[in-house]
């Protein structure tokens, strides 16, 4: 299989269920047959317009039919795609435009592109095609620009720099169907459904974007920020969910909906064997997988199987065995074996390694070097493991200034590069910390040039107009310097902890309902006070603190959930949803 591009397994599975649904988004439903027809229209259309094999075609959409229109249409024309957040700021979407030499960019609505890229709505563009004779069946090499290989790109998909510029790691076809053919193997729930709920640009999202495609399950569109809407989507259970760590709080406290029956997926940041066992002790069925792997090496290549009667190891879990095809060496500064239970740098060969850095030879080179043990090329992870006699993976750190967040990898030093380029700062540091829940945060340090005075507030709104959200500081601290250790590096320990957010001024609480509400709101913000009117998410809470919020609050009496924190947001509003007779539980607070 891993010599047919993707677009060819796809084809064969239309052929076997082409009335099952494949994608349902809302109200909105796609069968295998007009999700396919769909995107063989606008394949022709691009294919019409001169895209083919190694050509670059943006995607800027929110999760949709829509979008996996667009990303199979892209495929099936042969060309390869660059996704981009929605609410990515223009400044890093004009970065990955003029890096690219992106010509075209798909969106869900007419708008003016990045950068002064064309844009084209998807919907109108099937439409227009259809409307005009355009042929719906699947493209082949005849009618594409030039033939199709497995070797040819897939996507590109941009990650921090620690040189202070993202750069866009480039995957084939052959290394993503090699990933696909172990997941389809692996995660036989995929078959009964996923949960589409992270961003296409982040590539956790390939397993359950194609997983099901490739083996007649549904696509199903949907939040984790959020219960699930009443449209009667919302009770049909997927067979497979795949999240980060970060997430799995939040699956803990939302409705059974949207967790998986059969198997949840865990990658992207180290997975703590405390907080799997919380999620599990209210879905027992499910087994619970720890995927390890970085983007250059293909969304996966080891995996750690915890079954639904297996015992939860504390602390760390590990991260397993390597899939198959890929090697993974764990080897020392001089690129030597280390022993079992030793220390040393993971490196991943085999078929799953992607071709490199996009317009980057000498990045490029420097991480993807060769294999002195089987031929071809490995890829330095710069993640430190040890290899457990068992031959189980532990992954145990980063040799480098690359952190994770919420599953996102962070080039602290690109972060830094932008916090430093800021007007009136002279020097600039960025660390990773954590709060008193123990949830990780970046925290930025300027200090100023001579005369000058940076407002916190006014640098991180400056920051969140190039950074995307996941990478601005949650806290910017004005220094007179930068503490150094004796051999002059930076002091991560002198650094002091950034002062607690002071409360604004604003109405007190009346009743006792409100002060609840306000002291509740306080205690999962970590602030000093709250005041009536006081915004959740303005003082610096996240969906994670929605979810711990609405849990608290049943606890003491009152029965709304997390939607109602994303849209009722101030104490005085969610205050008002207290039923006259609820009492206040005794440790509701603790």
């Amino acid at each position: 299989m891993a010599q047919s591009p993707l677009p060819d397994l796809f084809r064969r599975q239309v052929a076997r269920t082409p009335h099952a649904t494949a994608v349902r988004c809302g109200g909105r439903e796609l069968d295998y047959a007009e999700l396919n027809r769909r995107a063989n229209l606008l394949a022709h259309h691009l294919i019409a317009r001169g895209f083919g094999p190694e050509r670059l075609i943006g995607v800027r959409l929110a999760r949709s039919a829509d979008l996996v229109v667009a990303l199979l249409g892209i495929l099936k024309a042969g060309a390869a795609y660059v996704p981009i957040d929605s609410d990515c700021p223009a400044e890093r979407a004009a970065f990955i435009v003029e890096d690219t030499g992106l010509e075209l960019m798909l969106v869900q609505d007419a708008e003016p592109g990045a950068g002064g890229v064309r844009t084209t709505a998807v919907a109108e563009a099937v439409a227009a095609a259809e409307a005009a004779g355009v042929p719906d069946h699947d493209p082949t090499d005849v009618d594409r620009v030039a033939p199709l290989t497995a070797q040819n790109l897939a996507y590109v998909i941009y990650t921090s720099g620690s040189t202070g510029r993202p750069k866009g790691v480039a995957v084939q076809h052959d290394t993503l169907v090699r990933y696909l053919e172990f997941a389809c193997a692996e995660y036989p729930s995929l078959a009964d459904g996923a949960l589409l709920h992270s961003p296409v640009a982040f590539d956790l999202t390939v397993t359950a974007l194609y997983g099901p495609l490739l083996l007649g399950g549904c696509v199903r569109v949907a939040s984790l920020d959020r219960e699930p809407a009443g449209d009667g989507a919302a009770h049909d259970r997927p067979g497979f969910v795949k999240a980060t760590p970060s997430h799995l709080p939040l699956l803990t406290a939302l409705p059974s909906t949207l967790s998986p029956t059969g198997e949840l997926v865990v990658g992207g940041e180290m997975l703590i064997g405390d907080v799997v066992d919380r999620w599990r002790r209210t879905h027992p069925g499910a087994a619970v997988i720890n995927e390890y792997g970085p983007t250059e090496a293909t969304v996966g290549c080891c995996t750690f199987r915890i079954g639904p009667h297996d015992g939860i190891e504390p602390g760390a879990t590990p991260i397993g065995l390597p899939t198959p095809g890929t090697d993974l060496y764990v080897l020392d500064e001089r690129l030597r074996p280390v022993g079992a239970g030793v220390v040393g740098e993971l490196y991943i060969a085999g078929g799953q390694v992607a071709r490199g850095y996009l317009g980057r030879p000498g990045l490029t080179s420097e991480r993807f070097v060769a294999d002195p043990f089987g031929g071809g090329r490995m890829y330095r992870t710069g993640d430190t493991v040890r290899v457990r006699p068992d031959g189980v993976f532990e992954y145990l750190g980063r040799t480098d200034d690359q952190v994770k967040i919420r599953g996102y990898r962070i080039e602290l030093g690109e972060v830094t590069s932008v916090v430093a380029a800021q007007p009136g700062v002279r020097q600039a540091a960025v660390i990773a910390r954590e709060d008193r829940s123990g949830d990780r945060y970046l925290a930025g340090y300027v200090v100023p040039v001579e005369g000058a005075a940076p407002d916190p507030a006014s640098l991180r709104e400056a920051l969140c107009r190039v950074l995307p959200a996941y990478m601005v500081p949650s806290a910017v601290v004005v220094v007179d310097e930068l503490p150094l250790t004796s051999n002059g590096k930076l002091d991560k320990d002198a650094l002091p902890e950034p002062p607690a957010q002071g409360a604004p001024t604003g109405a007190a609480p009346e009743t006792a309902a409100e002060a609840l509400m306000c002291a509740l709101f306080a205690e999962i913000l970590g602030v000093p006070a709250v005041h009536l009117d006081d915004d959740f998410f303005a003082r610096g809470g996240d969906s994670l603190r929605a979810a711990r919020l609405a849990t608290k609050a049943r606890r003491a009496g009152w029965t709304f959930g997390l939607r109602d924190v994303l849209e009722l947001r101030t104490p005085r509003a969610l205050a008002e949803t207290a039923p006259e007779d609820a009492l206040v539980a005794d440790g509701a607070m603790s």
